[in-house]
């Protein structure tokens, strides 16, 4: 929809005025956060003058069932604060139902406190390093193979108390938005 929409350089609002599709769900979408319905395709569709096939010309059923990324692909990573990084491991993330990050504390640095919304799990594998974990009330130490899984709705934070940088998987299901 959005290389169709961009063909004819107009804008979302240009879109929904001539589809009659509010604006806010255009926006979702392109971005994915939504599919729309059977209706509001075909009225993107008939604004763009195309048939409802191409408007899905793009789309590969099984572009969802398998991703493969080579070490040193572009990733999403971010830092929190000084020494505190954390690599997104998937595209796409939302639209997922676990999120991989490959997080890397430096000694003696933290993450930043989370907590996300009930129903929310968290997995952490420590890779190498050592590190502290405050999950809720616990504490909890971690030497390189041990993990921990725990409701992610307690307020929680990463700690590396080695001497060395830490690095530890941690899966999110689904992703907290």
């Amino acid at each position: 929809m959005r290389s169709l929409r961009q063909a004819k350089d107009w804008t979302l609002a240009d879109l929904s005025k001539r589809s009659g599709v509010a604006l806010s769900t255009l926006s979702r979408i392109e971005t994915g956060s939504m599919t729309g319905t059977l209706e509001s395709h075909v009225k993107i569709a008939r604004a763009l003058g195309v048939r409802l096939p191409e408007l899905y010309a793009d789309v590969d059923p099984l572009e969802a069932l398998v991703e493969h990324r080579r070490g040193g692909s572009p990733s999403n990573k971010f830092l929190t604060a000084k020494g505190a990084s954390f690599m997104i491991l998937t595209s796409a993330a939302l639209k997922k139902k676990m999120l991989p990050v490959l997080v890397s504390l430096q000694p003696g640095k933290s993450s930043q406190r989370e907590q996300s919304p009930v129903g929310v799990e968290k997995f952490l594998y420590l890779l190498k390093g050592h590190l502290e974990i405050a999950a809720g009330e616990e504490q909890f130490r971690m030497s390189p193979g041990d993990c921990l899984y725990f409701q992610a709705s307690l307020p929680h934070l990463l700690k590396n108390v080695g001497s060395k940088p830490a690095l530890a998987l941690s899966m999110t299901c689904p992703p907290a938005v």
